[in-house]
């Protein structure tokens, strides 16, 4: 049944209190059909997962459309790997600990990362040197103007740093990620397993806990441990995770900043590339906990915008602060990693 005017104060990590003009939560391929089938006439769609990664700063004058789709099996085995597939509404965190239970490796790194599996190839999520692609088979989306049901395979889905071909004009908005196909290792001995421990960050956790010797159970552990210690947990203080993309720049215009600031982070690439840590540009702006009018940056993490009693459009108007600061100081762009329903 469509609900009208619906309040997504709590279908949103921000904790937005935006109203949705009609609202649908799917938890099958048929109902989503159906939905589409009786949607009102001149009604756009906007799909919505968990909230994690958008910012309601208006109303939405749309159908919003919740996936709720829930299931996780295995498709298929091969030695030492195995392939799943994992209905669009599961929670991302929820397949992690699936996944470890029943002793597969690859997604540890992924550990906590807010959302559901079928937002998870939109953005093409990582963190720790781990992305979705990395692990990625292939996914079933539904044409929401059709019904039309595609099959993408990881090149056809064109993923890049935090970004796919459903965020290119021709796709963004016009299909349902209804499952996704994973390729994990297969093992119970830790030993098999190969884990990305990179991180400057994993490597002091791993030296705390005097860890010799990891497990898949294990490296989620430390992971999560970190991002609980940087990153605030959203249902006590409304977040949507890192706000802006780490920046790409070339090498050349990397100097140019160093040259300036000479204790600039960054991350050489491969192509002539650099990704600048935008926490740290931020942060070097004194902008780190300060508060402006309902929104504040966290105290604790640059990258982290925060709602403080003024809503989704307050924490727009911050995050628009701190994009004009950070280009006048470094001539750089910060790009927001939630999508702005503005």
């Amino acid at each position: 049944m469509f609900q009208k005017q619906y309040c997504l104060v709590n279908n949103n990590t921000i904790a937005s209190d935006a109203l949705a003009a009609y609202f649908y939560a799917f938890s099958s391929e048929e109902q989503l059909h159906q939905a589409l089938a009786v949607r009102p006439s001149g009604v756009g769609c906007f799909v919505l997962g968990s909230g994690s990664n958008v910012v309601f700063a208006s109303d939405v004058n749309a159908l919003v459309l919740h996936n709720v789709i829930q299931g996780i099996d295995v498709v298929d085995r091969a030695e030492g790997v195995v392939w799943i597939q994992v209905a669009g509404g599961v929670l991302w965190h929820s397949l992690v600990l699936w996944s470890i239970e029943r002793g597969y490796s690859g997604l540890e790194n992924l550990s906590l990362i807010p959302g559901t599996v079928g937002a998870a190839p939109i953005q093409n999520i990582g963190a720790y040197g781990v992305e979705l692609c990395d692990l990625f088979e292939s996914l079933e989306a539904i044409e929401i103007e059709t019904g039309q049901r595609i099959s993408l395979n990881k090149q056809q889905c064109d993923f890049a740093y935090r970004h796919s071909i459903f965020k290119t004009p021709a796709y963004a908005g016009r299909w349902v990620v209804v499952s996704v196909t994973l390729r994990l290792r297969s093992s119970r001995d830790g030993n098999r397993f190969e884990f990305k421990t990179e991180y400057g960050e994993i490597e002091a956790e791993l030296s705390r806990r005097s860890i010799t010797r990891l497990t898949p159970e294990l490296m989620s552990d430390v992971i999560i441990c970190i991002r609980q210690r940087k990153l605030p947990d959203p249902n006590v203080l409304p977040n949507a995770g890192s706000f802006f993309k780490n920046p790409i720049v070339s090498v050349d215009e990397c100097d140019r900043i160093k040259n300036k600031f000479p204790s600039l982070v960054y991350y050489p690439l491969e192509g002539g590339k650099c990704k600048l840590a935008a926490g740290w540009l931020i942060d070097q702006l004194n902008w780190k906990g300060k508060e402006v009018g309902g929104a504040k940056v966290h105290d604790q993490q640059a990258l982290v915008l925060t709602n403080v009693g003024g809503g989704g459009k307050a924490v727009v108007d911050l995050s628009k602060r701190i994009q004009g600061d950070v280009m006048d100081a470094y001539g750089v762009f910060l790009e927001p990693e939630p999508l702005i329903f503005a």
